[in-house]
């Protein structure tokens, strides 16, 4: 049986699952949630076997997969979610997984190219962080427009404009804005650090670290739990992360696949 959660249903599982191992779906059940489609695959006897969820309003096809069994299967609630959606056959979505759910995800759906190895890191160390710098201010809203264009600019997918009503911090050189970074998730459950970026030719010299700890600073304003994603090749931003006092926590993988 397929059919979509109860709000119920959603608090139970959060109640039990573990944030760090399926930190993409923790968020459609927290901060994300009003802003998803959850359909759960049932036994015959009412046991949930697993759970699909769509985010919508991002600018690709976002996707969350949260197994409770071994006999969840994905294809008959990929089915159910293109058809409840009206997605479009054949388009690719992603998804970020666990590697032990990785495998569920290759076994069961047409993989289109190789999965991104992602390091999920959490900062465990306040006293790393430098001291405050003058150059790092937090961005108002007139600047709203500056900071779409310029993470357009740096590709940075994942950005929507509701994370706008998150605190954002740049820095200036002149009128240009050289650096910036702000938040996927900004709540007192927990802060998820996103949307960071240096102009090409402004790289190499801090500006990015310098945006981070800002960013993890302001993170304790109002969560212990303070979080970020970086590709597992970049080991330059990893270092930097670890010297600003982050610790490595999960491996996952993004997940490209045919809808």
């Amino acid at each position: 049986m397929i059919r979509l959660l109860s709000p119920e249903e959603m608090d139970a599982i959060l109640a039990v699952m573990d944030r760090e191992r399926h930190f993409l779906y923790y968020s459609y059940l927290t901060a994300r949630r009003a802003r998803t489609v959850q359909v759960g695959h049932y036994s015959a006897n009412g046991e949930l076997l697993g759970v699909l969820a769509y985010l919508r309003g991002m600018p690709f096809h976002a996707f969350s997969v949260y197994p409770v069994h071994e006999s969840f299967r994905l294809k008959p609630l990929m089915i159910d979610m293109l058809e409840r959606l009206k997605l479009p056959q054949e388009a690719v979505g992603s998804c970020m997984v666990n590697a032990e759910d990785k495998h569920l995800l290759e076994e069961q759906l047409e993989i289109i190219s190789p999965a991104t190895p992602i390091i999920l890191m959490k900062h465990r160390h306040p006293e790393a962080l430098p001291p405050v710098d003058e150059q790092v201010v937090r961005l108002e809203p007139e600047s709203y427009n500056r900071i779409e264009s310029r993470l357009a600019e740096w590709n940075t997918m994942a950005f929507t404009r509701e994370e706008l009503q998150y605190p954002f911090y740049g820095i200036w050189a002149g009128q240009e804005l050289i650096a910036l970074g702000g938040y996927h998730i900004y709540s007192e459950d927990y802060v998820e650090l996103g949307n960071i970026g240096t102009d090409a030719s402004w790289r190499n010299r801090g500006y990015g670290r310098k945006i981070c700890a800002q960013l993890t600073r302001t993170g304790y304003a109002i969560s212990e739990h303070i979080y970020l994603n970086v590709v597992e090749d970049n080991k330059t931003a990893i270092r930097l992360y670890q010297s600003l006092g982050y610790e490595n926590v999960c491996r996952q993988y993004i997940v490209p696949f045919k809808l």
